[in-house]
């Protein structure tokens, strides 16, 4: 089977997924906390001149931090691996008091919708692609440093999701290359048990997931211009997708799976971006949705706890 993916829309299995029903597609962001201030550039200096050390970073600077502790932030060369690039530094004093609590985690992810969004398009401009591996983030310096300080500036920015709920390291900035969906052959992704559709992100694939990527496929290299028709995107896309999952799966048959070959093609506002590629993958999906799959499908797959049957 072959199911054409438009913003991780199934279109040819009979399922089409709301457009927010994805990480990317609603604008979904996520929220950082760090317990401690931002420390300067070099971890071990004072910040110049005696500032905050939260007021160090401006847009466009890029920050990274050990482990799970964003409390350890710091600037770092976006040449570097980093986990954040700071597109707006916003100032929340308008909107809470000096003496105000903490917000609730629903009013910080509200705030996260409500300001980074916007922040997020005006800091691309015509480098913004809706349907980008990044999602927008807030980061802020947490309960402690909320009552202590009075300070109500947070950052948003931009973060690619990584496994287990945590950051993928990035190199460079984001509007600097391109944001396509895509991960390496092998890369299972995970699945949302309560909507059944995928979450655009890495997951074990001995753990539940929804689609395991067979491949990539550059759309760039047989297109140059403007944005291919659609037709012409589908017909390329597929006959690569085949071949690099065929590939993928030898000496196992993609029948012998009754897995669905799942692509996208790519849209407008993402080719204006300079996003030019598009994953292969192979799932199962029904008029219900998105089904729940077990180990690699070179391996002993079990489609919603079945073993496939030819």
């Amino acid at each position: 089977m072959l199911a054409r993916r438009g913003r991780w829309s199934v279109l040819a299995a009979a399922l089409v997924l709301a457009t927010c029903g994805l990480l990317v597609a609603c604008g979904t962001t996520r929220v950082v906390e760090g317990e401690a201030r931002m420390q300067s550039p070099n971890p071990a200096e004072p910040p110049p001149d005696g500032a905050d050390p939260f007021s160090v970073a401006v847009p466009g600077d890029c920050l990274a931090w050990p482990g799970q502790a964003p409390e350890m932030a710091h600037v770092v060369d976006c040449a570097e691996p980093h986990l954040f690039e700071i597109a707006e530094v916003v100032d929340l004093s308008g909107q809470f008091s000096a003496n105000a609590p903490p917000p609730r985690d629903v009013e910080i992810r509200n705030l996260s919708q409500q300001r980074c969004q916007p922040a997020i398009r005006r800091y691309l401009g015509a480098k913004y692609d809706p349907n980008s591996r990044f999602i927008a983030s807030l980061l802020w310096q947490g309960e402690r440093n909320w009552r202590e300080t009075g300070d109500r500036r947070v950052f948003c920015g931009l973060q690619e999701p990584g496994p287990d709920g945590g950051e993928a390291a990035v190199v460079g900035r984001v509007a600097d290359q391109d944001q396509s969906r895509t991960w390496p052959a092998g890369t299972c992704i995970g699945v949302d048990p309560a909507t059944r559709l995928p979450t655009d992100v890495p997951a074990d694939c001995a753990a539940p997931h929804a689609m395991e990527v067979t491949g990539t496929v550059d759309v760039g290299a047989q297109f140059s211009g403007p944005l291919p028709a659609q037709a012409d995107q589908d017909a390329f896309i597929k006959d690569a997708c085949i071949k690099a999952t065929d590939a993928y799966l030898a000496p196992i048959a993609r029948r012998q799976t009754t897995l669905t070959l799942i692509y996208s093609t790519i849209q407008q506002e993402s080719w204006d971006a300079g996003s030019r590629q598009v994953a292969c993958g192979l799932g199962a999906v029904s008029d219900a949705g998105w089904a729940t799959l077990l180990n690699s499908a070179k391996g002993p797959l079990l489609i919603d706890g079945r073993p496939p049957a030819p």
